[in-house]
C-alpha cells in the first residue's frame, strides 16, 4: 500500500499532535490550533507550532515525516520524470522527484532552493535542467519554508532568487499540477509579473478539481495572471491528474516522432 504525504493543513494536524503527545501544547491551545488549520491560517499555525516544539525537535518531526522509509515515488512521480519538461518546481521538500527520475532511467537533476540563486540564473539563462525546490528541500533544513517567519524571509531577504523565480514565469509556460494557486510565494510573483504586463503575459495553465474554482474564479485566474484552469472532477486519489499526465505524455511522443522520423 503506497504512503503519502501529507498536503499542508494535514502536515500542521501532525506537527500538533506530536507537540500535545510531547506534553509541549496544551490541550485547549491544542484546539485552538486545529479550528485554525480548518480556517487556513496555515503560515500562523506553522510559526506558533515551531516555537512550541523548539527548533530541534521541529526539525526532527519534519526528518521523520519526510524521511519515512515506507515513502516511494508514486504513479505520478514516475509520469512527471518521463515528460521533457524544460524544469520541474515544486512545492515538496522530500526526495521522490529525485528518486523518480532514477528510478525511470534518467539522470537525476541538480536541485536548487532560494539559496543557491546564482546557479539557479545560471541553470534558466543556459536552458538547463534543474528541479527547483521552491519551499526547500530536507536535505538542507534551514531552506524549508513553512511558517510565517520563514516566507517573510524568502519574499524580503532573497531578491536573487524572487529574480529568477519571476523569470522562469515570464519566460517559460507554467503548468501547475497539485500545487496551490494561492501559496503566498507563487502568488507573489504572479502578481509581480501581471503587473509588469498589464495581465498580457505569458499564458499558463493549472489543472485543479472544479470544486476549487468556479466561472468567476476561472475568470479571474485568466484575465488578471494569464492562468488557463484545466478543470476535472476529482474522485479519491485523483487519478484524473494520472490520466491527464498520461495523455501529455503521450502527445509530446507524438510530436517529437513526428519532429525526428
Amino acid at each position: 500500500m503506497e504512503q503519502y504525504l501529507p498536503n499542508w493543513g494535514g502536515l500542521l494536524i501532525v506537527l500538533i499532535d506530536r507537540a500535545v503527545n510531547d506534553a509541549q501544547l496544551a490541550a485547549a491551545e491544542a484546539a485552538k490550533l486545529r479550528q485554525a488549520v480548518k480556517d487556513r491560517k496555515y503560515l500562523f499555525v506553522a510559526e506558533a507550532v515551531r516555537r512550541k516544539l523548539g527548533a530541534r525537535d521541529y526539525d526532527d518531526a519534519l526528518e521523520e515525516i519526510f524521511r519515512d522509509p515506507r515513502l516511494k515515488p508514486t504513479k505520478r512521480h514516475l509520469l512527471i520524470a518521463q515528460i521533457p519538461w524544460t524544469a520541474v518546481i515544486t512545492t515538496n521538500y522530500d526526495k521522490l522527484i529525485e528518486q523518480a527520475y532514477a528510478l525511470t532511467g534518467r539522470n537525476i537533476p541538480p536541485t536548487y532552493t532560494f539559496d543557491s540563486s546564482p546557479d539557479l540564473i545560471s541553470a534558466v539563462s543556459h536552458n538547463r535542467f534543474f528541479v527547483l525546490k521552491v519551499h526547500g528541500d530536507i536535505d538542507r533544513k534551514g531552506t524549508i519554508v513553512l511558517s510565517e517567519r520563514d516566507y517573510r524571509d524568502l519574499i524580503y531577504r532573497s531578491p536573487g532568487y524572487r529574480a529568477a523565480l519571476n523569470t522562469l514565469f515570464i519566460t517559460r509556460t507554467v503548468l501547475f499540477v497539485g500545487a496551490s494557486l494561492t501559496d503566498p510565494d507563487i502568488t507573489l510573483v504572479l502578481e509581480s509579473v501581471s503587473e509588469s504586463f498589464a495581465g498580457k503575459g505569458p499564458r499558463h495553465y493549472a489543472l485543479l478539481p472544479r470544486r476549487e474554482a468556479g466561472d468567476a474564479e476561472s475568470d479571474h485566474w485568466r484575465d488578471f495572471f494569464g492562468i488557463r484552469l484545466l478543470q476535472y472532477t476529482a474522485a479519491k486519489g485523483h487519478p484524473e491528474i494520472d490520466t491527464f499526465l498520461e495523455q501529455l505524455k503521450a502527445r509530446v511522443s507524438e510530436k517529437a516522432a513526428r519532429r525526428n522520423p
